[in-house]
């Protein structure tokens, strides 16, 4: 079961990065008022729960190696 958990982590950090990568397009192709003030602040959002997932995945998997 701590194989498909780890999965599902890898799964969403997946489309948090795609997600990443188009608001980082949306800053680069110009400044727009309003519009880049809000895709800067979701893009820390996304960072951050990319770094969350980042560390439970770390945790499953150090869980796992403990329980070999």
């Amino acid at each position: 079961m701590a194989d498909n958990d780890l999965d599902v982590y890898l799964t969403a950090r997946n489309v948090l990065v795609e997600l990443r990568l188009n608001l980082a397009k949306a800053v680069a192709a110009g400044y727009k008022q309003g519009e880049t003030e809000t895709a800067v602040k979701s893009l820390i959002e996304v960072q951050q729960a990319i770094d969350v997932i980042d560390h439970a995945s770390e945790e499953l998997d150090e869980a796992e190696h403990d329980e070999d």
